[in-house]
């Protein structure tokens, strides 16, 4: 490695493994990945100070900072819920809240942060250091923490990997770009891809090569065919040498990539050296498949909803394997937060990548945001050092069961009130055979609902009739995160082929109408071209119209309004 980009002795892991029976490799050099503004990136000599100002008998006066004296917080206290508090096995549908927990609510417990801590150290929290400067790192509490859930989680394939706090997901990103990217490069995305990703994108003028997507995101063919097919002089740029991607319940399409899946998409880019950026804010929201209320039958308690270390141990097995998993070479960057699972306002995530790669981050860390809030920090280290690593586990379980309900309201809204067939084109993991957003292969398809009848012999006749009707909608229930993501069967609207004729973008055309439409109905869809990597005016070309649906905030009374007044418009729309 360049001596330029030594790695600080303080910013190394000790490579810990839970799991590893021999020794595991340490990282490749990927100095060549490096963009020249990343390069040029040097150690701030000031910053450098900070390290030593909690040394014993340190006298400093060499930095420009505050007296703590003078900081006008005394304390800082907090109320949190327990970590248990959210239920592993909640309700299909809502229950009233009882007297009691309408008195007493969630159980609570509450800390202070003391301005000094007597005999304080280095891991010590307090607002005499943690609102003061610091290291870009942060406080050490957190990235102490965040080591040893990433090493029990995770379980990354090389020794020397290592964490860094940031402002967020969209910091991280941001970050990331102006780490690895040069102006006018070529960025592998999903070809329906988070438009706020792309927009931090735009300043460097890159280029969005999308890849087609299934239900498990990522189509490795793809992958290898625009890789190995990439000719830089007819293309006028270099092959892409950066991957950004969601995982885990994709946004906007819900889809999840489970393992065998990620080491297809990981060798590729080993054979075409290519970084994998891994963003994963749904990571901990993996929740499983969705069965129709009407074809799900009561079963015996399952681990994961047991309490205790067999319950956290089935949860942590079930959740699908990282990229980090893979990695031998230190070519993933991982990008976490804890926007989904504490608050998006705090404002805090973390990195977990290389020592070259969390080295450069550092420097541009120290030059820009520097470490994030020390109140979020404070207030967030104090909690998961209160909680420790089970009480953490335990809490992201809650909150996964909690996200499991509420998908399944959505899912379940549309079961009431749409006339649903199921596409036979699943395979024994339920995935989906066929292109999911291309080819468009029917998980679930919606259909106006018929008349409820008053005979057996009725009801068949109609039901049967039903299935000549017109399809109105198409979805594959998600197994994590927060969307699920519709497909509009335009093409069946009375009014396609007529747009079409006259050189229109029927499905454009006919998307934004519906848009409006529900829109004055007071329900709000997120359009899908917003996501559309082809470009906002790509969309239309296979018949469909997409719409992403969020199951995170809403009520169960107000997502079962939202779907009843959908199907209301959709069917007056097409005229059904």
């Amino acid at each position: 490695m360049d001596s330029a980009f030594a790695i600080p002795g303080d910013l190394v892991s000790s490579g810990m493994s839970f799991s590893q029976n021999e020794p595991l490799p340490k990282a490749k050099d990927m100095t060549h990945h490096l963009n020249t503004i990343s390069r040029n990136r040097t150690t701030s000599s000031l910053k450098q100070l900070y390290k030593y100002m909690t040394t014993p008998g340190m006298i400093t006066l060499g930095g420009g900072i505050p007296s703590p004296e003078y900081f006008p917080f005394e304390s800082i206290s907090a109320t949190v819920q327990a970590p248990d508090t959210l239920p592993l096995n909640p309700p299909r549908r809502p229950a009233k809240k009882s007297m009691l927990s309408w008195i007493f609510g969630p159980k609570t417990s509450s800390f202070t942060i003391p301005k000094y801590v007597q005999n304080a150290d280095a891991r010590t929290i307090q607002l005499a250091t943690s609102l003061q400067y610091q290291q870009a790192t942060g406080p050490p509490a957190l990235p102490l923490f965040l080591r040893e859930y990433v090493a029990k989680v995770y379980q990354p394939a090389y020794a020397d990997w290592d964490v860094l706090i940031n402002c967020g997901a969209t910091d991280a990103w941001s970050k990331i770009c102006f780490m690895l990217l040069e102006m006018g490069d070529a960025v592998l995305v999903e070809e329906w891809t988070y438009p706020g990703a792309e927009n931090t994108m735009l300043p460097l003028e890159t280029e969005l090569v999308p890849i087609k997507m299934d239900g498990q995101g990522l189509l490795p063919d793809h992958l290898e065919q625009v890789l190995g097919g990439w000719n830089e002089e007819e293309r006028g740029k270099r092959q892409p040498r950066v991957l950004y991607t969601v995982p885990t319940g994709q946004n906007p399409t819900g889809a999840t990539m489970m393992g065998e899946r990620k080491k297809q998409i990981y060798d590729i880019c080993c054979k075409y050296d290519v970084i994998i950026c891994e963003d994963e804010p749904y990571f901990c929201l993996y929740t499983g498949e969705w069965k129709p209320e009407s074809q799900s039958r009561a079963s015996a308690k399952h681990d994961e909803t047991l309490e205790g270390p067999k319950g956290a141990d089935a949860f942590i097995k079930a959740l699908p394997p990282t990229y980090l998993r893979y990695d031998t070479e230190g070519r993933v960057i991982r990008m976490d937060t804890f926007s989904k699972t504490s608050c998006p306002g705090s404002r805090l995530g973390w990195f977990t990548s290389s020592p070259l790669f969390i080295e450069r981050l550092t420097r541009a860390t120290e030059a820009s945001t520097q470490a994030p809030s020390g109140f979020v920090t404070a207030m967030t280290s104090t909690l998961v050092t209160k909680w420790g690593f089970d009480g953490y586990i335990r809490w992201l379980r809650g909150i996964k069961a909690t996200y499991n309900m509420r998908k399944t309201w959505l899912c379940d809204a549309f079961e009431d009130v749409f006339h649903l067939e199921f596409d036979d084109s699943l395979d024994k993991n339920n995935v989906m055979v066929r292109d999911i957003f291309g080819g468009m292969s029917r998980g679930v398809t919606c259909y106006a609902k018929a008349p409820s009848s008053r005979t057996a012999t009725i009801r068949e006749k109609q039901v049967s009739a039903l299935k000549t009707k017109t399809p109105l909608v198409s979805f594959i229930p998600p197994s994590a995160g927060m969307f699920v993501f519709l497909a509009v069967h335009f093409d069946e609207h009375p009014d396609y082929k007529s747009l079409r004729s006259q050189g229109e973008n029927a499905v454009r055309v006919l998307s934004e109408r519906l848009w409006i439409d529900l829109a004055e109905n007071l329900v709000l869809f997120a359009p899908g071209w917003t996501f559309d990597a082809n470009g906002p005016h790509a969309i239309g070309g296979d018949g469909y119209g997409y719409y992403r649906l969020s199951f995170s905030i809403a009520t169960y009374e107000q997502m079962h309004e939202a779907v009843e007044k959908f199907a209301k418009v959709l069917t007056k729309f097409f005229k059904v």
